[in-house]
């Protein structure tokens, strides 16, 4: 009997009043977990999936709740607040009467598993509902729930994050109107969820009256199409219109979304008029989102925007004290000094690469050392020591057409000196994480249209001139060799 066929049964018996049917329709949960992740192994990066994903086990399917455990109470954190909507919009098309997920320690889960066996045994046809409530509010299904460790006292402060972190800050005092919208905007796992958590706590403690709605993107997305399925709309904007607070995480995910796009732009306006705070975090500057509305990407660059600049190992050394302390676990220094000259992308990757060090401790008692550390992580490492730089471009187009480093930052533009130059603007773009701005700022304090222009350029040049294909095969070679 396929799944399908199941859930039909399932809605079948529904109308029954006897419930012994329950013992005998039994959906194999765990295959229906292993595709789960399978699809998600699909959609995120490998270092995320070694760390954060496949190491989630299904415990149990019970009553529209999908319950599995992580390894560690940072990892049930970290899945809870990054990951939980992915999960779930996967989970979704797998477990089809699905309302929630629950992720909970290892350690915990046989307590889990008594307390469904004990609700299991005290079924009975007055205490089932079996339908979700499709008159639950769209705010209080998309809102995230708050991490109550993310606060600004734990977010570690540094050169690289110090704009965004006093701009959040900010926004949390009883008026802000120059900080509005408040759009950071970074690299993956540079800490801009943590601000964002931060602010909503904050703003919650000092002014327990306003109605904070924090969410992803993926979530308003997702709420905006389910009012219009259901024909509710009216409701979903009636309550995103009622807020006093709205904070988007990660508003890249709306990009070609032409639907979801007018209704942000719709409920943006809106908010902005009624003089209420809006907070949005992207990988992205607004002029970058290419794929967003041009009208939309200019409100959103109308208020404050601010980017994170990438750590250095001062900050990457203290936020690995930090956590490790947080764990409860003392690491020898000289393994925090070698993981902060190591990881260099991001915060995230730190942190996972901090879970797998304890939790490998923690599951065979062996001693933490650079050379444990250099086994376990080796894939992490490997990805990281292959991490190109602005500067590694600059060299390599340099070399290559016969021109002086300096003269990728001059003023320069005669064609000898032009065309590399946009070449390797257009190289960075494609082979590194970094913004337009910041690449701007790494040729002599190029503008970041400059750069836009220049990767545009050779895009359009490289699809007609043979000589240009060719410099840009010869050019990836030599960054990969």
């Amino acid at each position: 009997m396929t799944q399908n066929e199941e859930h039909k049964e399932f809605e079948e018996n529904k109308k029954n009043s006897d419930f012994s049917y329950l013992k005998d329709i039994v959906f194999d949960g765990q295959n229906l977990w292993e595709e789960v992740k399978f699809e998600i192994s699909q959609d995120v990066r490998s270092i995320v999936w070694k760390a954060w994903i496949e190491p989630l086990k299904f415990i149990k399917y019970e009553r529209s709740i999908l319950y599995i455990s992580a390894e560690s109470y940072l990892m049930s954190s970290r899945i809870e607040t990054h990951y939980y909507e992915k999960i779930f919009l996967k989970a979704k098309n797998k477990y089809l009467d699905i309302t929630r997920i629950e992720i909970v320690n290892i350690k915990n889960s046989q307590l889990i598993d008594k307390r469904i066996n004990k609700e299991k045994n005290t079924l009975t046809s007055s205490n089932i509902d079996f339908k979700i409530d499709e008159k639950k509010s769209f705010l209080t299904s998309a809102s995230m729930e708050l991490n109550s460790k993310l606060t600004f006292d734990s977010f570690v402060v540094g050169n690289s994050n110090q704009m965004p972190y006093a701009a959040s800050k900010r926004v949390c005092e009883a008026s802000s109107e120059y900080y509005n919208p408040l759009y950071l905007y970074g690299q993956v796992g540079i800490g801009k969820t943590h601000l964002l958590n931060a602010i909503a706590l904050e703003i919650k403690q000092k002014f327990p009256k306003r109605k904070v709605v924090y969410m992803s993107a993926e979530r308003f997305m997702y709420q905006f199409i389910k009012s219009i399925r259901s024909k509710n709309t009216i409701q979903f904007k009636d309550e995103f219109r009622s807020v006093d607070v709205l904070m988007i995480d990660d508003i890249q995910f709306i990009s070609g979304k032409g639907s979801t796009q007018e209704e942000f732009f719709y409920t943006f306006n809106d908010l902005i008029d009624q003089k209420k705070q809006i907070i949005i975090t992207s990988n992205k500057a607004p002029v970058e989102l290419t794929d967003l509305d041009e009208k939309l990407r200019s409100r959103l660059g109308g208020g404050l925007v601010i980017d994170f600049r990438p750590t250095n190992f001062d900050l990457r050394l203290k936020i690995l004290n930090k956590k490790s302390h947080a764990l409860s676990l003392l690491l020898p220094q000289e393994v925090l000094e070698f993981l902060a000259n190591k990881i260099v992308s991001n915060i995230r990757e730190l942190e996972g690469a901090l879970n797998r060090i304890c939790s490998h401790h923690e599951l065979t008692g062996k001693a933490i050392s650079i050379e444990n550390t250099e086994e376990l992580l080796s894939d992490l490492l490997a990805v990281n020591e292959k991490q190109i730089s602005i500067e590694f471009i600059q060299q390599k187009v340099s070399s290559y057409f016969n021109i002086n480093v300096s003269e990728m930052g001059s003023p320069r533009r005669s064609i000898s000196i032009a065309r590399p130059r946009q070449i390797a603007m257009y190289l960075c773009k494609k082979n590194t994480s970094f913004s337009y701005p910041e690449i701007g700022r790494s040729f002599g304090g190029k503008d970041h249209t400059t750069v836009i222009h220049a990767v545009k350029k050779i895009e359009t040049l490289s699809k007609k001139d043979n000589k240009l294909q060719n410099a840009l095969v010869d050019l990836r070679k030599l960054m990969r060799a």
